[in-house]
Protein backbone atom coordinates (compact mmCIF):
# COMPACT_ATOMS: atom_id res chain seq x y z
CA UNK A 1 0.00 0.00 0.00
CA UNK A 2 1.58 3.39 -1.07
CA UNK A 3 1.35 6.28 1.07
CA UNK A 4 -0.68 8.76 -0.64
CA UNK A 5 -0.38 12.01 -0.12
CA UNK A 6 -2.19 14.53 2.59
CA UNK A 7 -5.30 16.61 1.89
CA UNK A 8 -4.81 20.06 2.98
CA UNK A 9 -8.20 20.09 4.91
CA UNK A 10 -8.04 23.80 5.48
CA UNK A 11 -6.20 26.90 4.87
CA UNK A 12 -3.56 28.67 6.76
CA UNK A 13 -2.39 26.45 9.12
CA UNK A 14 1.23 26.10 8.23
CA UNK A 15 1.85 28.31 10.39
CA UNK A 16 -1.78 29.82 10.89
CA UNK A 17 -2.28 32.86 8.92
CA UNK A 18 -3.96 35.30 11.43
CA UNK A 19 -6.48 37.85 9.14
CA UNK A 20 -4.71 41.20 10.00
CA UNK A 21 -7.25 43.99 7.90
CA UNK A 22 -6.21 46.47 10.34
CA UNK A 23 -2.81 45.86 9.25
CA UNK A 24 -3.19 48.30 6.71
CA UNK A 25 -1.77 52.31 6.36
CA UNK A 26 -4.42 54.31 8.48
CA UNK A 27 -6.48 57.16 6.66
CA UNK A 28 -6.64 59.96 8.89
CA UNK A 29 -9.11 62.33 7.02
CA UNK A 30 -11.40 59.43 7.01
CA UNK A 31 -11.20 58.35 10.80
CA UNK A 32 -12.02 61.19 12.86
CA UNK A 33 -14.43 59.86 15.57
CA UNK A 34 -14.40 56.41 15.02
CA UNK A 35 -13.08 53.77 17.49
CA UNK A 36 -10.40 52.75 15.38
CA UNK A 37 -9.22 55.45 13.07
CA UNK A 38 -6.91 58.45 13.64
CA UNK A 39 -9.16 60.53 15.50
CA UNK A 40 -7.85 63.67 14.48
CA UNK A 41 -10.06 66.28 12.08
CA UNK A 42 -9.29 69.64 10.91
CA UNK A 43 -6.91 69.65 13.69
CA UNK A 44 -5.04 73.06 14.19
CA UNK A 45 -1.18 73.39 15.05
CA UNK A 46 -1.90 73.79 18.42
CA UNK A 47 -1.85 70.99 20.67
CA UNK A 48 -4.18 71.50 23.41
CA UNK A 49 -7.26 71.53 21.20
CA UNK A 50 -9.81 68.35 22.60
CA UNK A 51 -10.86 66.46 19.93
CA UNK A 52 -13.28 62.99 19.59
CA UNK A 53 -11.07 59.61 18.61
CA UNK A 54 -11.13 56.56 19.66
CA UNK A 55 -14.17 56.86 21.89
CA UNK A 56 -11.76 58.86 24.21
CA UNK A 57 -11.20 62.51 24.15
CA UNK A 58 -7.75 63.25 23.20
CA UNK A 59 -5.18 66.13 22.36
CA UNK A 60 -5.52 66.50 18.32
CA UNK A 61 -2.59 66.46 16.19
CA UNK A 62 -0.40 68.94 14.71
CA UNK A 63 -1.06 70.15 10.92
CA UNK A 64 2.30 69.72 9.94
CA UNK A 65 2.41 65.79 11.23
CA UNK A 66 -0.57 65.70 10.03
CA UNK A 67 0.69 66.60 6.38
CA UNK A 68 3.86 64.18 6.68
CA UNK A 69 1.37 61.41 7.86
CA UNK A 70 -0.71 61.78 4.28
CA UNK A 71 1.94 62.09 2.44
CA UNK A 72 3.55 58.70 3.64
CA UNK A 73 -0.12 57.19 3.30
CA UNK A 74 0.70 58.34 -0.78
CA UNK A 75 3.95 56.50 -0.51
CA UNK A 76 3.53 53.76 1.48
CA UNK A 77 2.65 51.16 -1.73
CA UNK A 78 5.28 52.56 -4.51
CA UNK A 79 8.03 53.96 -2.18
CA UNK A 80 7.66 51.81 1.45
CA UNK A 81 10.77 53.11 2.84
CA UNK A 82 10.21 56.90 1.62
CA UNK A 83 6.96 56.53 3.78
CA UNK A 84 8.95 55.43 7.00
CA UNK A 85 11.30 58.55 6.91
CA UNK A 86 7.99 60.69 6.61
CA UNK A 87 6.23 58.53 9.56
CA UNK A 88 9.15 59.65 11.47
CA UNK A 89 9.60 62.99 10.36
CA UNK A 90 5.44 63.23 11.84
CA UNK A 91 6.72 61.40 15.15
CA UNK A 92 9.50 64.05 15.66
CA UNK A 93 6.64 66.43 15.12
CA UNK A 94 4.50 65.10 17.02
CA UNK A 95 5.80 62.72 19.38
CA UNK A 96 2.09 61.49 21.07
CA UNK A 97 1.00 60.92 17.03
CA UNK A 98 0.18 57.71 17.95
CA UNK A 99 -1.09 56.42 14.71
CA UNK A 100 1.53 57.41 12.76
CA UNK A 101 3.17 55.06 15.28
CA UNK A 102 1.31 52.39 14.77
CA UNK A 103 1.61 52.95 10.49
CA UNK A 104 5.36 52.63 10.94
CA UNK A 105 4.71 49.60 12.43
CA UNK A 106 2.87 47.89 9.04
CA UNK A 107 5.77 49.28 7.33
CA UNK A 108 8.09 47.71 9.40
CA UNK A 109 6.13 44.37 9.53
CA UNK A 110 5.59 44.25 5.87
CA UNK A 111 9.32 44.63 5.32
CA UNK A 112 9.83 41.61 7.83
CA UNK A 113 11.54 44.11 10.13
CA UNK A 114 9.35 42.18 13.31
CA UNK A 115 11.39 43.65 16.58
CA UNK A 116 10.66 47.11 14.78
CA UNK A 117 7.60 46.43 14.23
CA UNK A 118 6.77 45.26 17.87
CA UNK A 119 8.46 48.16 18.77
CA UNK A 120 6.03 50.88 16.89
CA UNK A 121 2.71 48.62 18.28
CA UNK A 122 3.79 48.90 21.79
CA UNK A 123 4.43 52.60 21.41
CA UNK A 124 1.09 53.36 19.93
CA UNK A 125 -0.81 51.04 22.64
CA UNK A 126 1.09 53.36 24.94
CA UNK A 127 0.12 56.63 23.86
CA UNK A 128 -3.80 54.89 22.84
CA UNK A 129 -4.45 52.07 25.36
CA UNK A 130 -8.10 52.25 24.47
CA UNK A 131 -7.04 51.97 20.76
CA UNK A 132 -7.85 48.34 19.66
CA UNK A 133 -5.57 48.17 16.22
CA UNK A 134 -2.34 48.26 17.79
CA UNK A 135 -3.14 44.98 20.56
CA UNK A 136 -4.54 43.01 17.73
CA UNK A 137 -1.70 43.45 15.09
CA UNK A 138 0.92 42.31 17.81
CA UNK A 139 -1.38 39.92 19.35
CA UNK A 140 -0.64 38.34 15.99
CA UNK A 141 3.21 38.94 15.67
CA UNK A 142 3.07 36.55 18.91
CA UNK A 143 1.05 33.92 17.47
CA UNK A 144 3.55 33.85 14.43
CA UNK A 145 6.16 33.91 16.87
CA UNK A 146 4.94 30.86 18.28
CA UNK A 147 4.05 32.83 21.75
CA UNK A 148 0.07 31.53 21.10
CA UNK A 149 -0.67 32.27 24.87
CA UNK A 150 0.61 36.16 24.80
CA UNK A 151 -1.26 36.91 21.52
CA UNK A 152 -4.64 35.52 22.58
CA UNK A 153 -3.93 37.75 25.93
CA UNK A 154 -3.76 40.94 23.59
CA UNK A 155 -6.79 39.86 21.42
CA UNK A 156 -8.89 38.82 24.31
CA UNK A 157 -7.95 42.47 25.94
CA UNK A 158 -10.16 43.98 22.76
CA UNK A 159 -12.99 41.76 22.32
CA UNK A 160 -13.23 40.31 26.18
CA UNK A 161 -16.99 39.71 26.69
CA UNK A 162 -17.01 41.94 29.97
CA UNK A 163 -13.93 44.30 30.08
CA UNK A 164 -13.14 44.42 25.93
CA UNK A 165 -12.11 47.70 24.07
CA UNK A 166 -14.09 46.66 22.16
CA UNK A 167 -16.13 43.21 22.04
CA UNK A 168 -17.22 43.11 18.21
CA UNK A 169 -13.59 43.85 16.77
CA UNK A 170 -13.68 42.00 13.57
CA UNK A 171 -10.43 41.72 13.61
CA UNK A 172 -9.35 40.05 17.08
CA UNK A 173 -12.71 38.16 17.42
CA UNK A 174 -11.80 36.81 13.67
CA UNK A 175 -7.74 35.81 15.17
CA UNK A 176 -9.66 34.46 18.33
CA UNK A 177 -11.69 31.95 16.13
CA UNK A 178 -8.52 31.46 13.88
CA UNK A 179 -7.15 30.29 16.92
CA UNK A 180 -9.68 27.94 18.04
CA UNK A 181 -9.97 26.68 14.74
CA UNK A 182 -5.97 25.71 14.71
CA UNK A 183 -6.55 23.76 18.64
CA UNK A 184 -9.97 22.06 16.78
CA UNK A 185 -7.72 20.51 13.39
CA UNK A 186 -4.70 19.84 16.13
CA UNK A 187 -6.82 17.42 18.22
CA UNK A 188 -8.11 15.84 15.01
CA UNK A 189 -4.82 15.07 13.65
CA UNK A 190 -3.28 13.78 17.10
CA UNK A 191 -6.07 11.58 17.31
CA UNK A 192 -6.22 10.33 13.48
CA UNK A 193 -2.32 8.81 13.72
CA UNK A 194 -1.02 10.34 11.23
CA UNK A 195 -3.54 9.14 8.67
CA UNK A 196 -6.52 11.13 7.56
CA UNK A 197 -9.41 11.36 9.83
CA UNK A 198 -12.70 9.59 8.89
CA UNK A 199 -15.73 11.65 9.68
CA UNK A 200 -18.81 9.85 9.51
CA UNK A 201 -20.64 10.47 5.96
CA UNK A 202 -24.13 8.47 6.72
CA UNK A 203 -27.24 10.57 6.60
CA UNK A 204 -27.77 9.65 9.91
CA UNK A 205 -24.45 11.11 11.48
CA UNK A 206 -24.46 13.86 8.82
CA UNK A 207 -23.10 17.17 11.20
CA UNK A 208 -21.42 15.03 13.68
CA UNK A 209 -17.64 14.93 14.09
CA UNK A 210 -16.69 12.18 16.40
CA UNK A 211 -14.08 14.33 18.34
CA UNK A 212 -15.93 16.19 21.13
CA UNK A 213 -12.87 18.02 22.39
CA UNK A 214 -12.06 19.04 18.41
CA UNK A 215 -15.92 19.83 18.30
CA UNK A 216 -15.86 22.17 21.58
CA UNK A 217 -13.04 23.71 19.76
CA UNK A 218 -15.26 24.54 16.36
CA UNK A 219 -17.98 25.66 18.29
CA UNK A 220 -16.31 28.51 19.96
CA UNK A 221 -14.58 29.37 16.62
CA UNK A 222 -17.89 29.44 15.24
CA UNK A 223 -18.83 31.94 18.45
CA UNK A 224 -16.13 34.43 17.28
CA UNK A 225 -16.38 34.22 13.58
CA UNK A 226 -19.62 35.03 13.66
CA UNK A 227 -19.34 37.84 16.17
CA UNK A 228 -16.93 38.77 13.88
CA UNK A 229 -19.25 39.45 11.25
CA UNK A 230 -20.96 40.94 13.20
CA UNK A 231 -18.89 43.65 13.70
CA UNK A 232 -18.18 43.73 9.69
CA UNK A 233 -20.30 41.86 7.00
CA UNK A 234 -18.02 42.59 4.49
CA UNK A 235 -14.66 41.23 5.85
CA UNK A 236 -14.48 38.08 3.34
CA UNK A 237 -12.02 36.51 5.77
CA UNK A 238 -15.17 35.75 8.09
CA UNK A 239 -16.87 33.94 5.48
CA UNK A 240 -13.92 31.80 4.12
CA UNK A 241 -12.89 30.67 7.93
CA UNK A 242 -16.94 30.05 8.75
CA UNK A 243 -17.24 28.13 5.66
CA UNK A 244 -14.08 26.29 6.88
CA UNK A 245 -14.95 25.63 10.39
CA UNK A 246 -18.08 24.19 9.54
CA UNK A 247 -16.62 21.68 7.04
CA UNK A 248 -14.44 20.29 9.52
CA UNK A 249 -17.25 20.04 12.01
CA UNK A 250 -18.64 18.10 8.94
CA UNK A 251 -21.65 20.49 8.86
CA UNK A 252 -21.27 19.92 4.52
CA UNK A 253 -24.52 21.76 3.56
CA UNK A 254 -23.95 25.16 6.21
CA UNK A 255 -20.35 25.11 5.50
CA UNK A 256 -21.39 25.04 1.24
CA UNK A 257 -24.28 27.83 2.20
CA UNK A 258 -21.66 30.04 3.92
CA UNK A 259 -19.03 29.56 1.03
CA UNK A 260 -21.70 30.74 -1.58
CA UNK A 261 -22.37 33.53 0.49
CA UNK A 262 -18.65 34.70 0.19
CA UNK A 263 -18.54 34.38 -3.36
CA UNK A 264 -21.85 36.46 -3.60
CA UNK A 265 -20.55 39.07 -1.29
CA UNK A 266 -17.30 39.72 -3.52
CA UNK A 267 -19.98 40.41 -6.35
CA UNK A 268 -22.28 42.90 -4.28
CA UNK A 269 -19.33 44.24 -2.25
CA UNK A 270 -17.52 45.61 -5.19
CA UNK A 271 -20.45 46.78 -6.94
CA UNK A 272 -21.76 48.65 -4.39
CA UNK A 273 -17.73 50.48 -4.09
CA UNK A 274 -17.68 50.98 -7.84
CA UNK A 275 -20.85 53.01 -7.72
CA UNK A 276 -20.00 55.12 -4.70
CA UNK A 277 -16.68 55.90 -6.51
CA UNK A 278 -18.48 56.43 -9.23
CA UNK A 279 -20.94 58.88 -7.36
CA UNK A 280 -17.71 60.24 -5.54
CA UNK A 281 -18.79 59.40 -2.25
CA UNK A 282 -15.40 57.63 -1.25
CA UNK A 283 -12.11 57.95 -2.14
CA UNK A 284 -10.02 55.86 -4.96
CA UNK A 285 -8.28 55.00 -1.91
CA UNK A 286 -10.67 53.83 0.16
CA UNK A 287 -12.09 51.99 -3.17
CA UNK A 288 -8.58 49.99 -3.32
CA UNK A 289 -9.07 48.99 0.37
CA UNK A 290 -12.10 48.04 0.96
CA UNK A 291 -12.80 46.16 -2.61
CA UNK A 292 -12.66 42.05 -2.32
CA UNK A 293 -9.86 41.08 -4.78
CA UNK A 294 -9.81 37.93 -6.75
CA UNK A 295 -6.86 37.02 -4.63
CA UNK A 296 -8.37 37.46 -1.57
CA UNK A 297 -11.15 34.63 -2.91
CA UNK A 298 -8.15 32.00 -3.46
CA UNK A 299 -9.24 30.55 0.18
CA UNK A 300 -12.76 30.44 -0.28
CA UNK A 301 -12.50 28.54 -3.91
CA UNK A 302 -10.15 25.91 -1.74
CA UNK A 303 -12.60 25.48 0.97
CA UNK A 304 -15.32 24.94 -1.67
CA UNK A 305 -12.95 22.19 -3.24
CA UNK A 306 -12.74 20.51 0.17
CA UNK A 307 -16.24 20.33 0.34
CA UNK A 308 -17.03 18.91 -3.30
CA UNK A 309 -14.43 16.33 -2.19
CA UNK A 310 -15.73 15.51 0.97
CA UNK A 311 -18.95 14.98 -0.76
CA UNK A 312 -17.21 12.59 -3.03
CA UNK A 313 -16.78 14.55 -6.37
CA UNK A 314 -13.79 14.81 -7.44
CA UNK A 315 -13.82 16.25 -10.31
CA UNK A 316 -15.52 19.41 -9.06
CA UNK A 317 -13.45 19.63 -6.10
CA UNK A 318 -9.80 19.19 -8.68
CA UNK A 319 -11.50 22.49 -10.62
CA UNK A 320 -12.19 24.34 -7.53
CA UNK A 321 -8.57 23.90 -6.16
CA UNK A 322 -7.00 24.64 -9.70
CA UNK A 323 -9.19 28.01 -9.43
CA UNK A 324 -7.40 28.91 -6.03
CA UNK A 325 -4.18 28.43 -6.99
CA UNK A 326 -5.34 30.44 -10.61
CA UNK A 327 -6.27 33.76 -8.78
CA UNK A 328 -3.57 33.28 -5.70
CA UNK A 329 -0.33 31.20 -6.79
CA UNK A 330 1.15 31.34 -3.37
CA UNK A 331 -1.63 29.84 -2.10
CA UNK A 332 0.31 26.28 -0.71
CA UNK A 333 -2.56 24.91 0.68
CA UNK A 334 -4.53 24.92 -2.74
CA UNK A 335 -1.52 23.51 -4.41
CA UNK A 336 -1.10 20.87 -1.67
CA UNK A 337 -4.23 19.66 -2.49
CA UNK A 338 -4.14 19.90 -6.38
CA UNK A 339 -1.32 17.70 -5.59
CA UNK A 340 -3.29 15.77 -3.38
CA UNK A 341 -6.24 14.58 -5.86
CA UNK A 342 -3.13 13.89 -8.14
CA UNK A 343 -1.53 11.54 -6.17
CA UNK A 344 -4.77 9.90 -5.14
CA UNK A 345 -5.47 9.15 -8.93
CA UNK A 346 -1.85 8.30 -9.79
CA UNK A 347 -1.47 11.85 -11.65
CA UNK A 348 2.21 11.79 -10.68
CA UNK A 349 3.31 14.13 -13.46
CA UNK A 350 0.71 17.12 -12.06
CA UNK A 351 1.41 16.03 -8.57
CA UNK A 352 5.11 16.11 -8.85
CA UNK A 353 4.80 19.34 -10.54
CA UNK A 354 2.67 20.68 -7.43
CA UNK A 355 4.66 19.93 -4.88
CA UNK A 356 7.71 21.58 -6.76
CA UNK A 357 5.41 25.17 -6.58
CA UNK A 358 4.99 24.26 -3.52
CA UNK A 359 8.60 24.03 -2.82
CA UNK A 360 9.35 26.86 -4.29
CA UNK A 361 6.98 29.09 -2.17
CA UNK A 362 8.40 27.26 0.86
CA UNK A 363 11.19 25.70 0.44
CA UNK A 364 11.92 24.37 3.94
CA UNK A 365 8.20 22.81 3.91
CA UNK A 366 9.02 19.34 4.73
CA UNK A 367 5.60 17.96 4.17
CA UNK A 368 5.80 18.80 0.51
CA UNK A 369 9.15 17.87 0.16
CA UNK A 370 8.44 14.14 1.55
CA UNK A 371 5.47 14.28 -0.80
CA UNK A 372 7.45 15.14 -3.93
CA UNK A 373 9.60 11.78 -2.67
CA UNK A 374 5.90 10.08 -3.15
CA UNK A 375 5.12 11.43 -6.62
CA UNK A 376 8.92 11.00 -8.11
CA UNK A 377 8.15 6.92 -6.55
CA UNK A 378 5.15 7.15 -8.69
CA UNK A 379 6.80 8.11 -12.17
CA UNK A 380 9.23 4.94 -11.49
CA UNK A 381 11.71 7.84 -10.10
CA UNK A 382 13.13 5.67 -7.18
CA UNK A 383 16.63 6.92 -6.90
CA UNK A 384 15.07 10.21 -6.62
CA UNK A 385 12.58 9.28 -3.81
CA UNK A 386 15.31 7.50 -1.62
CA UNK A 387 17.14 10.66 -2.02
CA UNK A 388 14.58 12.52 -0.47
CA UNK A 389 13.70 10.62 2.15
CA UNK A 390 17.22 10.36 3.25
CA UNK A 391 17.57 13.61 3.05
CA UNK A 392 14.91 14.49 5.42
CA UNK A 393 16.09 11.94 7.58
CA UNK A 394 19.28 13.33 7.85
CA UNK A 395 18.44 17.04 8.03
CA UNK A 396 15.21 16.75 10.70
CA UNK A 397 15.18 13.08 12.34
CA UNK A 398 12.42 13.60 14.14
CA UNK A 399 10.17 13.40 10.55
CA UNK A 400 9.71 10.22 11.45
CA UNK A 401 7.05 9.42 8.14
CA UNK A 402 10.22 10.06 5.74
CA UNK A 403 11.65 6.64 8.09
CA UNK A 404 8.19 5.12 6.99
CA UNK A 405 8.13 5.72 3.29
CA UNK A 406 11.86 4.48 3.46
CA UNK A 407 10.87 1.57 4.18
CA UNK A 408 7.76 1.26 1.76
CA UNK A 409 10.39 1.69 -0.62
CA UNK A 410 12.25 -0.88 -0.25
CA UNK A 411 9.04 -3.41 0.55
CA UNK A 412 7.12 -2.80 -2.70
CA UNK A 413 9.33 -1.05 -5.06
CA UNK A 414 13.12 -2.32 -4.43
CA UNK A 415 11.80 -5.63 -2.75
CA UNK A 416 14.58 -6.21 -0.19
CA UNK A 417 12.40 -7.37 2.48
CA UNK A 418 15.24 -8.21 4.41
CA UNK A 419 16.42 -4.27 4.81
CA UNK A 420 12.55 -3.18 4.30
CA UNK A 421 11.56 -5.39 8.10
CA UNK A 422 14.55 -3.99 9.79
CA UNK A 423 13.62 -0.02 8.63
CA UNK A 424 10.46 -0.95 10.12
CA UNK A 425 11.12 -2.32 12.74
CA UNK A 426 13.48 0.72 13.72
CA UNK A 427 10.26 2.85 12.69
CA UNK A 428 8.11 1.08 14.94
CA UNK A 429 10.56 1.70 18.28
CA UNK A 430 11.09 5.09 17.67
CA UNK A 431 9.26 6.64 20.34
CA UNK A 432 8.47 9.95 17.95
CA UNK A 433 6.63 7.76 15.68
CA UNK A 434 4.31 6.51 18.38
CA UNK A 435 3.98 10.09 19.56
CA UNK A 436 3.61 11.39 15.87
CA UNK A 437 2.04 9.47 13.62
CA UNK A 438 0.95 5.95 15.63
CA UNK A 439 -1.88 5.04 12.91
CA UNK A 440 1.42 4.26 10.75
CA UNK A 441 3.04 2.33 13.24
CA UNK A 442 0.10 0.17 13.65
CA UNK A 443 0.34 -0.24 9.44
CA UNK A 444 4.18 -0.93 9.96
CA UNK A 445 3.58 -3.42 12.59
CA UNK A 446 1.24 -5.40 9.50
CA UNK A 447 3.81 -4.76 7.03
CA UNK A 448 6.43 -6.50 9.52
CA UNK A 449 3.84 -9.65 10.28
CA UNK A 450 3.23 -9.63 6.05
CA UNK A 451 6.85 -9.99 5.61
CA UNK A 452 7.23 -12.60 8.08
CA UNK A 453 4.33 -14.12 6.51
CA UNK A 454 5.78 -14.04 3.14
CA UNK A 455 8.73 -15.43 4.33
CA UNK A 456 7.02 -18.50 6.73
CA UNK A 457 4.95 -18.64 3.59
CA UNK A 458 8.09 -19.45 1.49
CA UNK A 459 10.09 -21.48 4.20
CA UNK A 460 6.41 -23.87 3.97
CA UNK A 461 6.69 -24.22 0.49
CA UNK A 462 10.41 -25.00 0.26
CA UNK A 463 9.77 -27.53 3.11
CA UNK A 464 6.83 -28.92 1.09
CA UNK A 465 8.94 -29.10 -1.71
CA UNK A 466 12.01 -31.04 -0.42
CA UNK A 467 9.10 -33.61 1.48
CA UNK A 468 7.95 -33.79 -2.06
CA UNK A 469 11.07 -34.20 -3.77
CA UNK A 470 12.10 -36.56 -0.62
CA UNK A 471 9.23 -38.75 -1.91
CA UNK A 472 9.33 -38.74 -5.51
CA UNK A 473 13.18 -39.68 -5.19
CA UNK A 474 11.82 -42.92 -2.64
CA UNK A 475 9.25 -43.48 -5.21
CA UNK A 476 11.66 -43.99 -8.10
CA UNK A 477 13.95 -45.88 -6.06
CA UNK A 478 11.25 -48.45 -4.77
CA UNK A 479 10.23 -48.75 -8.22
CA UNK A 480 13.90 -49.20 -9.69
CA UNK A 481 14.07 -51.68 -7.11
CA UNK A 482 10.94 -53.96 -8.03
CA UNK A 483 12.19 -53.39 -11.25
CA UNK A 484 15.41 -55.09 -10.34
CA UNK A 485 13.87 -57.97 -8.27
CA UNK A 486 11.73 -59.10 -11.36
CA UNK A 487 12.29 -62.06 -12.97
CA UNK A 488 14.48 -61.43 -16.49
Amino acid sequence: MNEKSKISRASSFKPIVLAVACVSLLCLSACAGSKSGAGAESASSATTTVVEGGGTKRTAVKDSAITLFEEAIAASTSDPEKAKSLLQKAISEDKGFAEAWFNLGVLHERSGQKDEAVKAYEKASALRPEWPDPYVNLGVIYVKQGKEAEGEKLFLKVVDDKNGLDPYNAQANLNMGMLYRKRGVEIIDRDSGGVEPEFSMKATDKGVIKNKEANSMFIEAVRYVRRALAGDSNNIYCYENLSAIYYMMNSLEVARLVNDQAIQKQIERNAELDEQLKAGTISQFDHDAKYISDKSMGAVYNTSGLIYLANGQVALANAEFKKAVAVDPGLVDAWLNVAGIAVNVQDYTTAYDAYNKVLALEPDNTEAYLSKGVAARGLNKLDEAETIYRDIKKKNPKYVAAAFNLAILYQEYYLKLEEAKKMLEDFIADPEAQKQIPGRVKEAQTRVKQIEDIWAAKKKAEEDMAKMQKMIEEMEKLQKEQEAAEPQ
